[in-house]
């Protein structure tokens, strides 16, 4: 035990001073193997291997080659269009834009960081030029951004689904409800404040033609989701077939349909791929390594003890995880935080009584609400850095949306059928 405590010491000071955290796990087990026993470093390369030698995970790079082919294609402002046409008209709408936009985006790029990176820029400057305050445009595009690992498809669902050994269409139906309920959650607190917040109305006169092709480009675009959700609940396609023909969709949207993107386009769109895929599947890897290292330290057995030994309630016991996984989700990337404490914690809970594909979902979205939650919070230090905004005050804004967001939590831990509901009646399960 002295060993893995010496461990731990490493994996926090190389952390602390900067290193990014797949290198720090792999550091660490390298240094928890030598001064255990060195003969033990064959297993290194073998649990780097085994983290990503999963045929579900190929699904992550194109559905990210997909979202980065329509941010090149700038079908993201189409989409931004498309929603404000329905919604932009009312008070506040360019806010509801901003939430309903982040929803549609959500199920093509499958990443809050994606969804930040393909939306945040138009959503924060188009709110900006209607003379919403600066501070509460990005704190609502940090916000919404919270549906995209939720609404299907998502590329967190299948890592969970390859590590957990679930499946992945019933997740991604699982989490179609809880994603929309957040989004729903942040427009009515947005209905709220309008009017005493003096939320400008969208003025904006269009021709016949104008609106034919907005709402053409809309339904055009949609077409990727349906398309994904169609193949893989009809059994037509697997995640992997169907993320593939999402990034064929895109293609074919950007080449054929609008004609504005060029071969430079898709090598970019190709390298930006490879250096998002190439960090998360290193991060699987070592984060697989470490969690070797739990095992060999029996980790996992000792945190179920413990928490058994707080309550066998199940409640009580979800509250608790729910309240260490946000904490996680602040601090750990969202991969290597499944990779690490789903196989501990989803056997602790599972002997209460609780569903896999429920707690799955608890997991993910508690993960992801960590990505906004201050001090730390990922995806909310991006958005400051694509609004320009201070931080402190991002989070003031940000505070009423958090509140928002862990009441939804609440609803998704203590009612079940949120979750459950549609995998069943697709059949993904009894």
């Amino acid at each position: 035990m002295n060993e893995f405590v010496i461990a731990m010491v490493v994996l926090m000071f190389t952390i602390l001073i900067g290193f990014p955290i797949s290198y720090s796990m792999g550091i660490t087990s390298i240094i928890y193997i030598l001064i255990t026993n060195p003969s033990y470093i064959i297993v290194v390369p073998n649990r780097l291997f085994a983290g990503i030698n999963q045929f579900q995970l190929m699904a992550i790079p194109f559905f990210i080659l997909a979202a980065n082919i329509m941010v090149k294609s700038d079908i993201s402002k189409k989409l931004f269009d498309f929603a404000r046409l329905f919604f932009g008209k009312t008070r506040g709408g360019l806010a509801i834009v901003n939430v309903f936009a982040s929803m549609i985006f959500g199920s093509i790029s499958g990443t809050a960081l994606g969804d930040i990176a393909g939306l945040g820029a138009v959503e924060m400057d188009e709110m900006g030029k209607e003379g919403y305050d600066g501070d509460f445009a990005c704190a609502i595009t940090a916000a919404s951004s919270l549906q995209s690992p939720l609404i299907p498809p998502s590329n967190i669902g299948v890592l969970y689904a390859g590590v957990m050994g679930l499946s992945v269409g019933a997740l991604f139906l699982a989490g179609l409800v809880p994603g929309v309920l957040l989004g729903a959650s942040q427009i009515i607190y947005v209905l709220v404040i309008r009017k005493k917040r003096g939320f400008p109305k969208h003025d904006n006169v269009y021709t016949g033609k104008e609106l034919r092709k907005i709402i053409i480009d809309g339904l055009i675009t949609l077409g990727m989701p349906v398309v994904i959700l169609t193949g893989i609940m009809g059994g037509f396609v697997t995640p992997t077939e169907s993320a593939a023909l999402a990034s064929l969709y895109a293609l074919l949207l950007g080449v054929v349909v609008y004609r504005n993107f060029k071969i430079p386009d898709f090598i970019v769109a190709l390298r930006d791929t490879a250096k998002t895929s190439a960090n998360i599947f290193i991060i699987i890897a070592f984060a697989s390594s470490f969690a070797w290292i739990m095992g060999m330290e029996k980790i996992p057995e000792q945190i179920a003890l413990w928490m058994l030994s707080v309550s066998g309630n199940k409640y009580v016991l979800l509250l608790l995880i729910n309240f260490i996984l946000v904490i996680v989700g602040m601090w750990l990337d969202t991969g290597a935080a499944i990779i690490l404490f789903a196989p501990i914690l989803a056997p602790i809970v599972y002997a209460v009584g609780v569903h896999p594909i429920h707690f799955a979902i608890i997991m993910l979205m508690n993960l992801t609400i960590g990505l906004i939650t201050p001090p730390v919070g990922v995806v909310l230090y991006a958005a400051c850095a694509v609004g320009k905004r201070r931080f402190e005050a991002v989070v003031k804004e940000l505070t009423p949306f958090m509140i928002v967001s862990f009441s939804m939590l609440a609803l998704v831990t203590f009612i079940p059928e949120i979750v459950l509901l549609l995998p069943r009646i697709a059949g993904f399960m009894n």
